[in-house]
């Protein structure tokens, strides 16, 4: 005979001395709870894909752009960053010098950037020299000078 009690959540049974179990009764629980898990094992909206986790667990990556002095350079990640962020080490963000705005720290995001910076995918470049019709000057790959940046995934 079924169980006289139920388990309030699953309605497993829950018997008392006088209740006489049956197999039917541990494979009937048995089945809701494969049932019942199994679905929320499944459920995408509950759980982290293994990507996700990766977010969660390491949101972003730091590394040091060394400048080479040239027009632009650039890195290539691993993955596509929603959101990069550079300054040039023990400067200002920026400052004026000889006539010129000098962009020392740089912003990019998929659907827009500040100057001195380009994402396209899984690679940020960096931008050194004159931005034409303007008094900026990008700083950001200036010869000998150190970058830290930061990307999120």
């Amino acid at each position: 005979m079924a169980s006289t009690n139920k388990t309030p959540n699953l309605r497993l049974n829950s018997w008392l001395d006088s209740d006489r179990p049956k197999r039917m009764d541990f494979v009937s629980d048995n089945n809701i709870i494969d049932s019942t898990l199994g679905t929320h094992l499944n459920d995408s909206t509950s759980h982290l894909t293994p990507s996700e986790k990766d977010k969660v667990d390491e949101p972003f990556e730091i590394c040091i752009l060394y400048g080479t002095g040239e027009t632009s350079t650039s890195i290539t990640f691993d993955f596509n960053p929603l959101f990069v962020m550079a300054y040039k080490i023990n400067s200002p963000t920026s400052e004026y010098v000889n006539s010129k705005n000098m962009v020392n720290t740089a912003y990019a995001a998929r659907n827009g950037t500040s100057l001195g910076i380009s994402l396209s995918n899984n690679q940020v470049t960096f931008y050194q020299g004159n931005v034409p019709d303007t008094n900026y000057y990008n700083n950001m790959n200036k010869s000998n000078s150190q970058y830290v940046v930061i990307a999120f995934k």
